[in-house]
């Protein structure tokens, strides 16, 4: 894994830890934050997990015409 890579996966994971940290302090205890936290969670379990570029990621353009 390349320095950009776990560069980009720390800054996804911080954001993320931001944007919780935010709806725990404005939302009241209850469902809406419990909702919310589950759907932050699984989208960090998400970045965590994957260890390869998206298959958008590319360097360059593909070729077209060939």
């Amino acid at each position: 894994m390349a320095v950009a890579d776990v560069k980009r996966k720390v800054i996804a994971l911080v954001g993320l830890a931001i944007l919780a940290g935010l709806a725990w302090a404005t939302l009241g205890a209850g469902k809406i934050r419990l909702i919310c936290m589950v759907i932050l969670a699984g989208f960090a379990l998400r970045i965590a997990l994957t260890h390869d570029r998206s298959r958008y990621d590319e360097e360059k353009p593909p070729e077209q015409g060939k």
